[in-house]
């Protein structure tokens, strides 16, 4: 019996059949997009309430690498559902064509993969196992995945089925001979299972991954060789031409360091920063006289420092324009493409060196500033970690803390230099001010709408310390005293 899609949807041609079902690459016409239109052949059929059930768990699932739902159609003349059509050529295409790939690429696609696994793992989500041939990559080599979430309980070895048929299955895609082959190969045995030494959550499995592209991707330096260099002969000429040229070069050397010494700063040490600071869960007052049920989380026990976003800059210089994107949030400015702060690589300079900007001395260990909030959101995201709310800011700020106006703000300065609460959070009431999470009313004005609030003090706003707040429209904010820190809802690596 012929099918008749809903008017909106154009068939191309047919992708498959499974049992109960037949998938379609079609056009939804009214905004001409491709879409994979997938059908139950019986309307009558016993199975259809089971259909339904596996359409709402694939809609459930948000998450920026997993093909998205578009729409679903139940009635008395069809049963359906679209999804997302991703271009590009799967995994096992792309193996069945003879094409490899750098341990890098694979390493990062590895990496991805695990993010998408962690977050349908940590949701409970119960899927179809995960192959080759549902992982894609397009023309610019960026990476995602079909939806596989079905109705149901998740099996308890649902990932460790996922990571078995994957690192049983990917070696052939890995370039032979290539640097680093030999751990992404090792790697992939780890993920089949059959090392009982290392058997690895998908966690340990991103880490491991995203270690293995990091090294890949950073130069090695060669070291200076510690044997003598070997001796030329050469033909005698005369030497006081040479031996003028380097007096005069040596006179040259010795006047910028005499002009320059007064301007030299010597650079600060680097610090061990703190671990995160465990926020348990309970009860917690809030500066307009509520109480906030807060679940237990992490908060950092420090402002995000320039060193800190210094490595997160430098990551994303080894990624292609459209792998950056991953880490952006869905509503960012197509306009914004660069997470540099402005006057970024003076500021970095003057860290590095343990200089002055604008009047302020800098290293890598004070608070970063002039990020707004999509520079912290992606930040976080590249961390696995988030923006606290303010509710979580406050609960963490209270935490051990009995008066919160004794924290006091003070200068600029690194940031274990600042205020300390009693939980051995720093820089709550001073360093830089904060971005939070999610907008919240203005108890001064109750009635209007949410804004973006920023929170706590900083060096050039000391009023009202830990406790001051700001509201605000503008995510693209930027300020020299506005920073952020931030937030895990499970204990980081």
């Amino acid at each position: 019996m012929p099918f008749f899609p809903p008017n909106d949807y154009k068939l191309s041609k047919l992708l498959g059949e499974n049992e109960h079902t037949s998938i379609w690459l079609a056009e939804q016409v009214s905004v001409r997009r491709n879409v994979v239109l997938e059908q139950l052949r019986d309307l009558n059929s016993d199975h259809r309430d089971e259909f339904i059930a596996s359409v709402r768990a694939k809609a459930s699932v948000d998450h920026p690498l997993i093909a998205s739902v578009y729409e679903a159609i139940n009635d008395g003349d069809h049963c359906l559902f679209t999804r997302e059509w991703l271009p590009g050529e799967s995994l096992s295409a792309m193996m069945a064509n003879g094409i490899t790939l750098k341990p890098a690429q694979l390493a990062h696609i590895i990496k991805r993969v695990a993010e998408a696994s962690m977050h349908l793992e940590e949701r409970g989500t119960a899927t179809d196992v995960l192959r080759p041939s549902h992982i894609y990559l397009n023309e610019q080599n960026v990476l995602r995945l079909s939806n596989l979430a079905k109705s149901g309980t998740r099996s308890e070895n649902s990932s460790a089925i996922d990571m078995a048929e994957l690192g049983s299955t990917l070696l052939p895609l890995l370039e032979p001979g290539a640097p680093g082959y030999t751990r992404l190969q090792t790697l992939l045995h780890w993920m089949t299972g059959k090392d009982p030494e290392h058997v690895l959550p998908w966690k340990e499995i991103r880490h491991y991954a995203d270690q293995i592209e990091q090294q890949l991707a950073t130069p090695v330096v060669p070291m200076q060789s510690t044997t003598h260099p070997k001796l030329t002969v050469v033909k005698k000429s005369n030497p006081l031409p040479w031996i003028i040229g380097i007096a005069a070069a040596a006179v040259v050397v010795l006047l910028v360091l005499i002009l320059s010494q007064g301007k030299r700063t010597k650079p600060q040490p680097h610090l061990t920063l703190d671990e995160p600071i465990l926020i348990p869960e309970g009860q917690y007052p809030d500066p307009d006289g509520n109480s906030n049920k807060i679940r237990k989380f992490w908060m950092s026990a420090h402002e995000v420092t320039i060193g800190e976003y210094r490595e997160f800059l430098d990551s994303l210089k080894v990624l292609d324009d459209e792998q950056r994107k991953i880490y952006d949030h869905e509503s960012q400015p197509p306009t914004k493409v660069s997470h540099e702060t402005e006057n970024w690589s003076a500021i970095l300079a003057a860290a590095e060196k343990g200089q002055t900007w604008k009047n302020r001395p800098l290293s890598l260990n004070c608070p970063v500033f002039g990020v707004d909030w999509w520079d912290a959101h992606a930040y976080c995201e590249w961390k696995r970690a988030r923006l606290p709310s303010q509710e979580e800011w406050f609960a963490a700020m209270r935490l051990q803390t009995q008066d919160p106006l004794a924290l006091k703000p003070g200068g600029w300065a690194d940031v274990k230099s600042l205020d300390k609460n009693g939980a051995g959070i720093f820089g709550m009431a001073g360093g830089v001010s904060e971005w939070t999470r999610k907008p919240a009313s203005d108890p001064s004005n109750p009635l209007g709408a949410r804004q973006w609030v920023i929170i706590g003090a900083s060096f050039a706003k000391t009023a009202n310390g830990s406790q001051a707040r700001e509201w605000t429209n503008d995510r693209n904010l930027r300020r020299d005293d506005l920073g952020f820190r931030i937030a895990y809802d499970h204990l980081p690596d």
